[in-house]
């Protein structure tokens, strides 16, 4: 069943609160957590905003082969990382194994080759395919299923191909928040410290 305008404008906001929580963990160093089978296998993405020129960050579920990664632009050719990219296509991964590279990302056109790792990203997302393409068997769907998906959203999916260049240091990146639990964990112990200080002289 195809979606209406309003639908698919609800299910981008939908995402777009998932991904605030998903960055939100890989900024507090959480990111290497976030990839299993039933989670789905996520990088985080930064490309420079083709309006406004500043950073957007972007979790994607992706596969690797070789030298490069495979994302799937969900709202096809109107997904804002994409649009991004092609004004652009220079950008930054964080890779859950703990790497930091640059990246250098071209659209997929080879229909085989975008066939083929759509299935792979699909594959490996979890619950963003069941959630995205309910029912759909990503490893037993014939070809011509996959190559049709994303119709139901009114366009298909489209697979940026991502080169992995040289790695990245400095601020800016994964866990740039963990400084928040030795705070919190200070926090916390000065203020059970006041409460007993409090609770033993109210016993004086």
């Amino acid at each position: 069943m195809d979606l209406t305008e309003s639908q698919v404008a609800a299910l981008r906001r939908a995402f777009r609160l998932l991904n605030r929580h998903m960055l939100l963990m890989w900024r507090l160093g959480l990111g290497r957590y976030m990839a299993g089978p039933r989670s789905g296998y996520i990088l985080v993405l930064a490309t420079t905003g083709r309006k406004s020129g500043q950073r957007r960050l972007a979790p994607l579920d992706f596969a690797e082969e070789g030298t490069a990664v495979y994302c799937t632009a969900g709202f096809g050719r109107s997904t804002h990382w994409l649009l991004n990219l092609e004004a652009d296509p220079s950008c930054e991964l964080w890779l859950p194994d703990g790497r930091r590279v640059a990246g250098h990302a071209e659209l997929v056109t080879d229909e085989a080759t975008r066939i083929r790792m759509l299935r792979r990203v699909l594959v490996r997302a979890g619950f963003a395919t069941r959630v995205a393409e309910p029912g759909l068997d990503p490893v037993a769907a014939p070809d011509d299923v996959i190559a049709a998906l994303g119709a139901r959203y009114g366009h298909r999916y489209e697979i940026v191909e991502i080169q992995l260049g040289d790695p990245i240091t400095g601020p800016g990146g994964p866990g740039d928040l963990e400084w928040v639990w030795p705070a919190a964990a200070v926090g916390l112990a000065c203020g059970w410290l006041v409460r007993r200080l409090l609770d033993s002289r109210c016993g004086e």
